[in-house]
């Protein structure tokens, strides 16, 4: 019953306003989307931040380096020589290795901050959709009151010709005159206002859409299909498993865990492993071979101070988990009531309403001509006629925000438009 009462009052309120514009080029919003995936370049920058972390963990799992060592003689003085590398040169190989889960705790360290950077782009994506969504729908409805403020100014300057006729003969006092021309630029003052308001939120869309500066274009304001059966425990679920800001923060959880892990292996040394297969002249031995076998003693540095910043670091984690838990609930149920206000807030402008405030409207230039009605009659009339229609095409915005604020919050198009 509600969906079809929304589709009278969407029609009735558009038929007067149909024959006024024909736009050359309509962007639906699901084109909008469709462009915003593939041109947006704030999106397309954030999928490098996944190649990087992706990069990182390859460079995690990389072994260190073994280093070669090079000794020879610079000088002989008993042969007066330089670079004498035939009296003295040493050769050596040497390898660090590093144990107790240093390696293996530094590549899921590092395959974490891959998962999380993965979110980090959902979260992008949720919130430049958002965006779009409001923007779009913005500009919806600024687009319907210019349809709105050029027919009641084509009623304005049918009148206006009319009226300075009838000044020219006398038929109207000069008074009359004066107030409405004032009204008539008062409601052009309004509509200026209006078309600045169009190009700015048309330029927020076309850098959202990446589109060039001198596109023009117009976008549709569709009521989004109602949906009654909405359960608010169930919404509050599904955000709490597919918000990715709130997954994010469970991998900050795991990666802070991991981290202390980490810092605990790092406070145990690394062993270097050296062998020397040559070794002439710097050893009561020549030739030499030998091992060398090299390790700091944790006698001071055992990485207390890392450790225990890790320690905090978790608990930091979980009272931010908690936290945005917390937001993510209140957030869905702030969405539902308000798109349940927004719904009985259309259901207010029936279709005989408007009907009757098309029909007035259109009799009113033609009743103040007759003398049918004042001058402050014809003045009320067509502000009237102006608010309750700006008012129907605002609500109508809030609703459709709402319901993008809805699919916002639980972190999925629970409501298709």
């Amino acid at each position: 019953m509600i969906k079809k009462l929304l589709s009278v009052i969407w029609l009735a309120g558009l038929l007067p306003l149909a024959s006024l514009a024909q736009p050359d080029t309509v962007i639906s919003f699901q084109e909008a989307k469709a462009r915003l995936l593939k041109s947006n370049l704030t999106l397309l920058a954030s999928y490098y931040d996944i190649n990087i972390a992706k990069a990182a963990v390859i460079q995690a799992r990389l072994w260190n380096n073994p280093y070669f060592v090079f000794n020879g003689d610079l000088y002989s003085n008993e042969a007066n020589e330089y670079f004498h590398f035939r009296n003295q040169h040493l050769l050596q190989v040497e390898q660090t290795f590093s144990y107790a889960g240093k390696h293996t705790n530094t590549v899921k360290l590092a395959r974490l901050g891959s998962a999380m950077a993965e979110k980090q782009l959902e979260d992008v994506l949720r919130s430049l959709l958002f965006e779009t969504g409001n923007i779009y729908n913005n500009l919806a409805a600024l687009q319907q009151k210019s349809i709105l403020y050029q027919q009641v100014m084509r009623n304005y300057d049918k009148l206006m010709e009319a009226t300075r006729k009838q000044l020219e003969v006398g038929a109207i006092s000069v008074t009359e005159a004066i107030r409405l021309e004032s009204e008539y630029l008062a409601v052009k003052t309004e509509a200026l206002t209006n078309v600045n308001a169009r190009e700015e939120t048309m330029k927020d869309l076309r850098v959202l859409l990446r589109l060039p500066e001198d596109t023009v274009f117009y976008v549709e304001q569709r009521i989004p299909v109602i949906e009654p059966q909405l359960d608010l425990s169930k919404l509050i679920e599904q955000a709490t498993v597919l918000r990715p800001d709130l997954q994010l923060q469970k991998f900050d959880l795991k990666y802070q865990e991991r981290n202390l892990k980490l810092q605990r292996s790092i406070s145990v040394p690394d062993i270097k492993l050296a062998y020397q297969p040559r070794d002439r002249g710097s050893n009561y031995v020549r030739p030499y071979q030998g091992v060398n076998v090299e390790f700091n003693i944790p006698l001071f540095d055992r990485n207390q101070g890392e450790i225990k910043a890790a320690e905090y670091s978790i608990a930091k984690s979980n009272l931010q988990f908690d936290q945005i838990e917390n937001q993510v609930r209140n957030e869905v149920v702030a969405a539902y009531n308000q798109y349940r206000n927004s719904n009985a807030g259309l259901s207010n402008y029936s279709s005989i309403l408007l009907e009757r405030l098309n029909e007035l409207n259109r009799t009113t230039n033609e009743n103040f001509q007759k003398k049918n009605i004042s001058l402050l009659q014809f003045i009320d009339y067509q502000r009237i006629y102006i608010l309750t229609n700006t008012q129907l095409i605002e609500l109508r915005q809030q609703f459709i925000d709402n319901a993008n604020e809805l699919n916002f919050a639980v972190g999925t198009n629970i409501i298709d438009y």
